[in-house]
């Protein structure tokens, strides 16, 4: 009885912790777009700071658990490489296809994962992956917002770098998409290789997540810039290739902090700590929430974002998709699956 007291108040526990940290991502793309910096710079403030606020924690678990070795070093390392390119990628589809859009998108990573596990594990890939994929594709596609006519974008550019900004900003989710994937599946070989640490392999992630958006200020051309943002009057301006936003304001510095500790630190950690202690159909299922919160709820009350018929198809189409993959119709149904799905975030 004392074992399986302990066992429900621990799985209670491990509860609360990932849906405080689910709740807090749902809302990290809201905060990436009001604190307005420019996307690269962004993702270095807020991993910067967010490694800031890590490191008295990631000594804390070295001194009771022990150093992550070497293998999980590199790993660790090689996982933060392409989440600072997420990152950066995803920061800019924020600011061309919305908030609760770019949420969406992100979820391409089901695709990815599998099919890395795949290729370099040789885990076998459930026949369904193959019916899922494309339509996974489509559903990016439709929600991005590519589909959609001129007339529905009203209320900002239709261009940006002589790209349609529907389309750029789908390309930009899809690559984050892709490297969030990348990520996933680099992070869960770093896990296998730990002796239980969470926080010391999410700080030498946070490390390398700098490489990506520092190599990019330089392509960008504008900089570290820390006086003016991207939006004008919370809207994204006719010529953002080449208008400066709003100056950077002590509120803007509010939400680059808010986002830093509770959308970087704590909520990575919190969704770490929850995934490695309970199921992970489960997981996967908890997980949806935040993108779905970000587009039906909190983009639409903070920032109007109404998403047009063919991009709200689009989301279900997604969101349909990544259930699909993580087996939770099993799951609602009462079914236990056989197999052990590579494609549960």
């Amino acid at each position: 009885m004392a074992n399986n007291s302990a066992t429900k108040g621990s799985n209670s526990k491990a509860y609360i912790i990932l849906i405080i940290g689910i709740m807090a991502l749902a809302f990290t793309a809201p905060w990436v777009k009001q604190s307005n910096f420019e996307p690269a710079t962004s993702v270095i403030l807020r991993v910067g700071i967010g490694l800031l606020f890590l490191l008295p924690f990631a000594i804390s678990e070295m001194r009771k658990i022990g150093k992550l070795n070497k293998t999980g070093v590199t790993l660790s390392l090689f996982a933060g490489l392409f989440l600072g390119i997420d990152f950066t990628a995803w920061n800019y589809s924020i600011y061309y296809v919305g908030s609760g859009i770019a949420s969406i998108l992100l979820n391409l990573q089901i695709i990815i994962l599998p099919a890395l596990a795949f290729l370099f594990d040789k885990e076998r890939i459930p026949k369904s992956f193959f019916i899922v994929a494309p339509i996974m594709i489509l559903g990016v596609l439709m929600t991005g917002g590519i589909f959609d006519s001129a007339d529905e974008t009203a209320g900002g550019p239709l261009t940006v770098y002589g790209m349609n900004i529907a389309v750029l900003g789908t390309i930009a989710g899809s690559i984050s998409g892709v490297c969030y994937g990348i990520y996933l599946y680099t992070s869960r070989k770093a896990s296998r290789v730990n002796a239980g640490q969470i926080v010391q392999p999410m700080a030498w992630a946070s490390l390398a997540q700098l490489v990506a958006p520092t190599i990019f200020l330089f392509i960008s051309g504008r900089g570290f810039d820390l006086t003016h943002g991207v939006l004008v009057n919370g809207q994204l301006p006719m010529n953002p290739e080449t208008t400066v936003g709003d100056p950077i304001t002590a509120m803007n510095w509010f939400w680059m902090l808010v986002l830093a500790t509770l959308g970087q630190a704590i909520a990575w950690t919190f969704v770490q700590y929850g995934a490695v202690r309970l199921n992970p159909t489960i997981v996967a299922g908890l997980l949806l929430l935040s993108p779905i919160s970000t587009v039906a709820i909190i983009a639409v009350l903070l920032f109007g974002e109404i998403p047009s018929t063919i991009q709200i198809l689009g989301v279900v189409l997604v969101l349909a998709a990544v259930a699909y993959q993580n087996n939770l119709h099993k799951t609602i149904f009462g079914k236990k699956s056989k197999d052990k799905s590579p494609g549960t975030a």
